[in-house]
């Protein structure tokens, strides 16, 4: 039951595509063309961001992050997160892996929302072409009131949703610890640690136990 309830969208999805196909067939070609076009766009898409993902995984220190973007990084690490969503390319799907990385090596809320809203409204090459078809003062106008208006949405998030509730997987995904409560990673036990990851952004790697294995 519980596998079902994780894969309910997509479940939902094959039955309505099965209804169309025995109802109205026509359609049903037409959302299998649009949804064969989404796919072959995401497989074009995904393996650069999820690779660009996993080196900044592996190559950027989450005290780097947790100074740049992390909850103590104030009004510079706003900026920051308005300039990394405005300046990339690429749908918003594509935003959401790297904008994960980032959240589990330090990034906060506020912060990981700001880049989000800023890829999906104000990126640089969507404002040239917005440009182009509306105009210079408009396109300019639009993109400074939509600025402060992301950083209030980044707030307000943060304001509302716990990390603990957004982590990928919570708690089951950290059943790895070794609870040997060494103190190594310089918390008391297994479980303060298990905490600071997931309320404070804290790097799993902190575990002495985990990186000899």
């Amino acid at each position: 039951m519980k596998q079902l309830k994780k894969f309910k969208i997509i479940i939902l999805a094959v039955l309505l595509y099965a209804v169309f196909f025995i109802l109205k067939r026509d359609i049903f070609f037409h959302a299998v063309n649009i949804t064969g076009g989404f796919l072959k766009e995401m497989i074009q898409v995904l393996p650069p961001v999820m690779i660009l993902s996993a080196l900044i995984t592996v190559w950027v220190p989450s005290s780097t992050i947790q100074r740049g973007l992390g909850k103590q990084s104030g009004f510079m690490g706003r900026i920051l997160s308005v300039f990394i969503g405005s300046v990339s390319a690429g749908p918003i799907y594509a935003a959401f892996p790297a904008a994960l990385v980032l959240f589990k090596k330090g990034a906060s809320i506020s912060n990981m929302v700001i880049i989000l809203s800023s890829w999906a409204v104000i990126k640089v090459p969507m404002l040239m072409v917005e440009i182009k078809f509306l105009g210079l003062q408009f396109s300019l106008v639009r993109f400074l009131l939509t600025i402060p208006a992301v950083i209030l949405i980044g707030l307000i998030t943060e304001k509302l949703v716990h990390r603990s509730e957004i982590h990928e997987s919570g708690e089951e995904g950290l059943t790895n610890l070794p609870n040997l409560n060494c103190g190594g990673c310089g918390y008391s036990s297994c479980d303060d640690f298990k905490q600071a990851i997931l309320n404070e952004g804290v790097d799993i790697n902190g575990c002495v136990v985990l990186k000899k294995g």
